[in-house]
C-alpha cells in the first residue's frame, strides 16, 4: 500500500505516557469525591475527550462551564508534573523525518485540547514534521466517532483509504477503522494480543525503532520507505 499520509495519536503514541495520565486523572477525580482503579479508567475513558470523561465519572449533567474549568485544572496538574518526565516512544523522530524526506502528510489527531498538543509537540521537538493538528476541543464526537480522522484527512487533502493511523487504544483503532483508514497499534497502553484482532489492525509494535525493522507483512513497505 503506498500510504500519502500518517496520522498520529498523541498520548501513548508520541509518548509512552498513559499510565501518567492514568495516574493524575484518577488523583484529579479522587479529589473530587470519585474512586476507580487503573482498569476501569482503561476500559471506560481512554482516547475519550475531556468532556465525556468528566461526564461519566463525575455528573452526566455538567455544563459545559463546569466541564471547562474542571478540565483546564487537570490539565494543568498534568502538565506541571509531566514537563521533566517528557520522552518519545523510541523511532518516532526517525520515522517523521523520513515521512517527511519522503512527501508524506502528517497530521496529529488527539482527544486532548490544544494547550496539551503542544505542549508535547513544542516539549519534544517534533512540531517541524507536522503539517494538520486536530485536537480535541475541536471535534463535536469523541472516539470512537471517526470525526477527528476523518477532519485529519479533509485538512490534509487526502483521501481517508490513503491514511494510516498510528494508535495505542481499542476506542482510537476503532474511530480509525470507521473513517475507512488503516492502523497501526502502539502496545504501550495495552497488551498486543487486545489490540491484533481489532477491525483495520496491520500490525502491533512496541515502538516505532520495531516497525522500521518490521519483518510481516508491512515489512517490504517500511524497508523500502527508508531506502
Amino acid at each position: 500500500m503506498n500510504w500519502k499520509a500518517f496520522i498520529f495519536d498523541m498520548d501513548g503514541t508520541l509518548l509512552d505516557n498513559m499510565a501518567f495520565h492514568i495516574e493524575i486523572w484518577r488523583e484529579f477525580l479522587h479529589s473530587l469525591g470519585v474512586q476507580l482503579d487503573e482498569q476501569q479508567f482503561l476500559q471506560r475513558a481512554v482516547g475519550r475527550v475531556n468532556s465525556d470523561i468528566l461526564r461519566d465519572f463525575v455528573r452526566p449533567d455538567l455544563s459545559d462551564a463546569e466541564i471547562r474549568t474542571l478540565a483546564k485544572q487537570k490539565e494543568a496538574l498534568y502538565r506541571s508534573r509531566y514537563r521533566s518526565l517528557m520522552k518519545e516512544v523510541p523511532g518516532l523522530t526517525r520515522l517523521l523525518a523520513l515521512a517527511k524526506q519522503k512527501g508524506v502528510r502528517v497530521a496529529l489527531a488527539t482527544s486532548a485540547g490544544v494547550e496539551n498538543a503542544h505542549f508535547v509537540l513544542e516539549g519534544l521537538q517534533i512540531q517541524r514534521y507536522f503539517d494538520v493538528l486536530v485536537t480535541g476541543d475541536q471535534v463535536k464526537q469523541g472516539k470512537p466517532h471517526p470525526e477527528i480522522f476523518l477532519k485529519a484527512a479533509e485538512r490534509l487533502d487526502v483521501q481517508s483509504s490513503k491514511c494510516l493511523v498510528f494508535e495505542d487504544s481499542p476506542l482510537g483503532l476503532e474511530a480509525a477503522h470507521r473513517a475507512g483508514m488503516a492502523g497501526i497499534a502502539l502496545s504501550t497502553t495495552y497488551p498486543p494480543e487486545q489490540l491484533i484482532s481489532l477491525p483495520g489492525v496491520l500490525a502491533v509494535v512496541p515502538d516505532y525503532t520495531a516497525l522500521l525493522s518490521y519483518n510481516g507483512h508491512l515489512g517490504e513497505f517500511f524497508h523500502s520507505f527508508q531506502n
